[in-house]
């Protein structure tokens, strides 16, 4: 389906069967989740969840709150700046109204963030080694010798040559390339549960974005770790990860198998994500019709139908609620219509 461009592939479940009933309770839960911003809901009661040793797309156009539900499950979107009703539940701890000082064992410790780009993320005070240090010694309690060891150790991990030199560096002494590597090493310095990657390659030049991914989905599979990946490349989430959840305008429109959701897409806005990707035997693209509304225009139902080609007068009244079809959660009223007129063959 996609371009293969070397990293290795996942291991979805295949389209059109369920995902593989978790052994235990989700390590990740997340439900009903609203986040007001300035009184407008930026999150509109989101529900997905992740199971352990497990790898989650978020895909979406910009503005989709990928980011912002990514912020708030590592704590950095709190009252009085924001306002959280629902629930997120970390192996089995609520996020939702969390003290700080909470916050602050999980981050860093069990729960890691690879920023969009490091060059802003990392300190350009400090050196590489004060940097990889300073979670190692706030949360594993090394002394200082031991945490330069160990930060030696995790930054030949990700491919930075001669590493105990690099230690001395500044940020700006590294290239791009290598300053996310040093990111991707603090990020897992302390052998974190989950690892949430926002956009972790979109500032790289192309020809080593690969390789950055590859580096990340090697580690977290090292470590028996679980991952979200805040993308909005489609091509990429069908190679790293297990399962997808699609945000349009800050809600859930589909979650499911990568392989199900990105080779047989359901929902209409998935469909037209879908329909957006280069492939080689693509005549023309078909981009999406409209804009994304803003956060002050939103419709009180599906928030897509302002722009979906199969709207009814309920879609923009009532908001659709998650239902199971094909192996999957689907948000559409109009669902069940597409999926009949589909399986006759004829157009919606």
């Amino acid at each position: 389906m996609y371009v293969d461009n070397g990293i290795p592939a996942a291991a979805p479940a295949d389209a059109g069967h369920p995902a593989p009933e978790l052994a235990g309770p989700p390590l990740l839960a997340v439900q009903d989740l609203t986040l007001e911003r300035g009184g407008n809901a930026v999150l509109d009661r989101v529900t997905l969840s992740l199971g352990a040793g497990r790898t989650l797309g978020l895909l979406g156009e910009s503005g989709a709150g990928k980011s912002t539900l990514a912020m708030a499950l590592i704590g950095l979107l709190q009252a009085p700046e924001v306002r959280m009703q629902g629930s997120m539940r970390f192996d089995g701890e609520e996020l939702v109204g969390l003290p700080e000082k909470r916050f602050q064992t999980l981050r860093g410790r069990r729960i890691g963030l690879v920023f969009q780009d490091a060059s802003a993320a990392l300190d350009p005070c400090f050196t590489i080694g004060d940097q990889v240090c300073e979670p190692l010694r706030r949360h594993l309690r090394l002394d200082r010798r031991q945490a330069i060891e160990r930060a030696v150790e995790l930054l030949d991990s990700v491919g930075i040559p001669d590493a105990r030199t690099r230690l001395a560096a500044y940020p700006h002494q590294l290239s791009g390339g290598m300053q996310q590597r040093v990111m991707i090493s603090i990020a897992l310095a302390c052998n974190p549960e989950l690892l949430i990657a926002d956009e972790p390659t979109s500032a790289l030049d192309v020809t080593i974005q690969a390789q950055i991914m590859e580096l990340i989905l090697t580690r977290v599979r090292a470590l028996g770790s679980s991952a979200i990946f805040v993308l909005h490349d489609l091509a990429l989430a069908s190679q790293v990860c297990d399962d997808i959840a699609v945000m349009y305008a800050g809600q859930i429109v589909e979650t499911g198998p990568a392989r199900a959701v990105l080779g047989h897409p359901l929902h209409p806005y998935t469909v037209g994500l879908r329909r957006c990707v280069v492939e080689l035997d693509a005549v023309r693209l078909e981009p999406l019709a409209g804009t994304v509304p803003g956060a002050a225009d939103m419709p009180a139902g599906c928030r897509f139908a302002t722009r979906c080609p199969h709207v009814r007068p309920r879609c923009a009244a009532e908001r659709p609620p998650l239902v199971q079809r094909e192996g999957r959660s689907l948000a559409c009223w109009e669902i069940d219509r597409l999926l009949a007129a589909a399986s006759e063959g004829v157009a919606a």
